[in-house]
């Protein structure tokens, strides 16, 4: 079987193992924009503000006549060149706050509910540590309003502080201001954005583009991230169309979701995870329980045992201790280590185990990070430095990011054991919804394969389905042996 890219470089997966796709299971009731696809965009300039040492510039948010239980927000994006230090006072709450560097653009902003009619003032500073240079886009703020809301579960709505700005629909009906205090004579030229369409709601808004920035995501997700389907081939996924030019085109390399996130969650997940089938909803918890078992194999124990055999203590307090008891990413105190998620640092989708090199992470930065390699989630400049000496990973290692290469070693070298034994077990032999785990398994691991330098053109999955086609072979004639007999 080859590895030959298809449908723009996705691994040949469920059609080879399960015959042909399931039927579709479900729809989300929402129909697309009728002026977008979702892969248009434009090219938008905004106003560039020099600021020299010292000097800053404050976006002043103001809030009143509102009442208890109604959704508030507020966001903007910005850009800055390097050595421009960023504030947001008067607002304790969880909130979006990004610092991606001068590459690229980055947003903040929060969506929460009012447990008081007290008026709210937030000021959002950017003050210059040397000279420099900041642009700010579209700040917003008010009570927000939008049908989705009207009807979404209170769990779905104590996460919405992670898509502002984008999901901040204010409804000028309360006494909402914006103020913008900057220095004099600071015009300083323009710096580009680029807007992208949502095929839901229409709008253009802001995403970053370049490479690694994309992963840098400000309004929609990216569309292809594992290292075998990039550069994304898909039209209007990873190849759009500049609206006002069509000579002018944009070949994005990890690609955007046609939805921005606000559509995402509400008009597609929300939509589609309540008639997802049991088996559908197990399918990504089966994967990685399948590799945890895998490394507790392999290395003959799992990790966090082998710990507290070594250190006669707990894997999840020291962690959390080392940390200084809060999120590594954005700082937010965790008061208790179960407060605390514990955050592979490499990813258990690259078979790195979780040990003593884990990282303290808040349920909403551990959420966003998912399975990225730590040089392309912590962005901040110095972040990724620090991490190298909190966690005691070499930074040659955490700026070269590759699969557990240790695990692929052992784990080529026991084949015959992972085809006949641990593919056989009864968790990886059980079928839902038209899958098999260990099919699944197989196919992520090719995909770990595929991102490694020294095991790349390793085919593990084509002789996988060599073992299983002489297994039906052999099968068939002992079948037709009995039945001469």
């Amino acid at each position: 079987m080859s590895l030959s890219r298809k449908g723009g470089g996705k691994l040949p997966g469920k059609t080879i193992y399960a015959g042909r796709r399931r039927a579709m299971t479900r729809k989300s009731g929402f129909s697309v924009h009728k002026d977008t696809s979702g892969g248009e965009f434009c090219r938008h300039k905004e106003k560039v503000h020099s600021l020299a040492k010292g000097e800053k510039i404050e976006v002043k948010f103001h809030l009143d006549g509102h009442q208890v239980g109604d959704l508030l927000g507020f966001g903007l994006w910005f850009w800055h060149t390097s050595g421009i230090e960023i504030q947001l006072v008067g607002f304790t709450s969880k909130r979006t706050l990004t610092n991606f560097g001068s590459q690229s653009w980055n947003k903040a902003g929060s969506i929460w509910t009012a447990e008081s009619s007290t008026p709210i003032d937030i000021s959002f500073i950017l003050t210059a540590t040397k000279a420099g240079k900041v642009a700010i886009y579209k700040p917003l703020c008010g009570r927000v309003i939008h049908t989705h809301y009207d009807s979404a579960p209170e769990k779905l709505m104590k996460n919405m502080f992670e898509t502002a700005p984008e999901a901040v629909f204010v409804d000028g009906e309360i006494n909402a201001s914006i103020k913008t205090i900057l220095p004099e004579n600071s015009d300083a030229g323009v710096h580009e954005l680029i807007l992208k369409s949502c095929n839901r709601c229409g709008r253009y808004l802001p995403i970053n583009i370049g490479g690694e920035n994309e992963r840098n995501h400000l309004s929609f997700t990216n569309h292809c991230v594992a290292a075998h389907r990039r550069p994304c081939r898909h039209t209007g996924f990873g190849k759009l169309h500049n609206i006002e030019n069509p000579a002018d085109i944009i070949n994005l390399e990890y690609g955007y979701q046609l939805e921005c996130r606000f559509c995402k969650k509400f008009e597609v997940n929300a939509a589609h995870n309540c008639q997802r089938s049991p088996g559908q909803m197990k399918e990504d918890g089966a994967r990685r329980r399948a590799f945890e078992l895998l490394l507790k194999e392999l290395y003959m124990g799992s990790a966090q045992m082998l710990y507290r055999y070594r250190f006669k203590s707990e894997l999840a307090d020291d962690i959390w201790k080392k940390f200084d008891k809060k999120c590594f990413n954005c700082a937010t105190d965790l008061p208790t280590a179960r407060a605390m998620h514990l955050d592979h640092t490499r990813p258990l989708a690259y078979l790195w185990p979780l040990d003593q090199t884990a990282t303290a992470l808040c349920k909403s930065c551990n959420s966003l990070k998912r399975d990225r390699m730590p040089v392309a989630f912590y962005v901040k400049p110095g972040q990724i430095e620090l991490l190298a000496q909190i966690t005691g990973i070499p930074l040659n290692e955490l700026l070269d990011p590759k699969p557990n290469e240790a695990a692929l070693d052992l784990l080529l070298n026991r084949k015959e054991w992972l085809f006949s034994t641990f593919l056989m077990r009864p968790e990886m032999v059980k079928e839902r919804d038209g899958k098999i785990t260990g099919e699944l398994v197989i196919k992520a691991l090719q995909r770990v394969l595929a991102s490694s330098p020294d095991y790349k053109n390793v085919n593990l999955q084509a002789e996988y389905e060599a073992r299983r086609t002489k297994d039906r072979v052999l099968a068939g004639q002992n079948l037709r042996q009995q039945g001469a007999g």
